[in-house]
């Protein structure tokens, strides 16, 4: 990494979503401090944009009746959403013992999730990650207005979150850490939705092409616009965005405390349970083939006995001739993918009981 990158990372610490932030803010003067553990939040929001037109929360919900400067390929982007949908149950593995696991290590980035507490031995782990769960299927399955909607309450949720930390006596050291969920923070968030998903899927032996990797990655680059991240930190395509991952990588993730807790606390709370019903020794094991074995032994995580390694090898050379097999029969990547959906929405159903999630914001101590 240059010298260049460097310094313009470390600038993005303290750098977050001004138009998201002056609208909690001002929600916070009008409705006071306990509107943003509402649930409504997001009414909230639309009802004070209704009453006062040049408001700051106006601005914000004008903001999602635009579209990105760059022109978006809608057929990529559909190309990228049926990825996903077709090998979502792995898709899901990856995110889980993958992606979290991996932004757990981020030595800055995982003190908000500290100092919230949802995800910790007091907090609602499973509603947490089921929630990110049914923000990842309005993405992959919902309409644009849908993917609007859902990246509106996530954006929000944020907002609120630095408001929490920032204005309250939290103990929030942001010489030491930057700002809470700034702009780097959001790009590598965002990477482990997007190109770490694809890492993930390779390792498991689902092999993409170049037009399938970058359609996934401008899917996301879309969400990421409407999550508030400025343009600069939007890669124009896959390759682009893993590189910035692996920079994001070397400069935080860095395993600490915070992280280990972390780790133990999604291991233990689905071990042998929905939705993937893994022992504790098995997810270990899967989370340190998917962020290698440094960061996995400053973990402490398992690794796979011979007789899972076979498996895990039979398994890579199965999904391996699949990819290929359904490449040449379109019929068989659509019953794929209709056996995705099915998954996808089954266990989004069942694991948040029917509800909608709330996208509020909880704080456990």
């Amino acid at each position: 990494m240059s010298a260049l990158c460097e310094n313009e990372l470390n600038r993005k610490r303290f750098e977050c979503d001004p138009l998201a932030d002056s609208a909690v803010a001002e929600v916070a003067r009008n409705r006071g401090e306990k509107a943003l553990r509402n649930h409504d939040l997001y009414s909230a929001v639309k009802e004070l944009g209704t009453i006062t037109k040049d408001s700051y929360c106006a601005k914000f919900i004008e903001f999602y009746e635009q579209e990105p400067s760059w022109n978006v390929e809608w057929q990529m982007c559909e190309l990228g959403r049926r990825v996903f949908v077709r090998n979502s149950v792995f898709a899901g593995l990856v995110l889980m013992y993958g992606s979290l696991v991996s932004s757990f290590t981020a030595a800055f980035g995982n003190k908000v999730l500290s100092a919230m507490g949802r995800i910790s031995p007091y907090g609602d782990v499973r509603r947490r990650l089921f929630e990110t769960l049914f923000f990842v299927r309005a993405v992959v399955l919902g309409s644009l207005s849908e993917i609007k909607g859902a990246c509106m309450r996530v954006r929000l949720l944020h907002a609120a979150v630095r408001h929490h930390l920032l204005h309250r006596d939290s103990g929030w050291e942001i010489e030491k850490y930057g700002c809470p969920i700034n702009q780097e923070d959001l790009a590598g968030t965002l990477s482990t939705f997007s190109s770490v998903v694809i890492h993930g899927l390779e390792t498991l032996g689902i092999f993409l092409s170049k037009a399938e990797k970058d359609g996934y990655q401008t899917l996301w680059r879309y969400v990421g616009f409407y999550l508030g991240m400025t343009s600069d930190m939007l890669c124009n395509n896959y390759e682009e965005e893993w590189e910035l991952c692996n920079m994001i990588r070397v400069r935080q993730c860095k395993p600490d405390p915070d992280s280990l807790m972390l780790t133990e606390t999604l291991l233990q709370e689905f071990a042998s349970k929905p939705p993937f019903h893994l022992s504790y020794n098995a997810s270990s094991s899967l989370s340190r083939l998917f962020i290698g074995d440094d960061l996995a032994d400053e973990l402490g995580l398992s690794r796979f006995n011979m007789p899972s390694q076979i498996i895990m090898a039979l398994l890579y050379w199965m999904l391996r001739t699949m990819c290929l097999i359904q490449r040449g029969i379109p019929f068989l990547e659509n019953v794929l993918y209709k056996f995705g959906k099915y998954s996808l929405n089954t266990i989004v159903h069942f694991s948040l009981g029917g509800r909608k999630p709330s996208f509020m914001m909880k704080v456990y101590s």
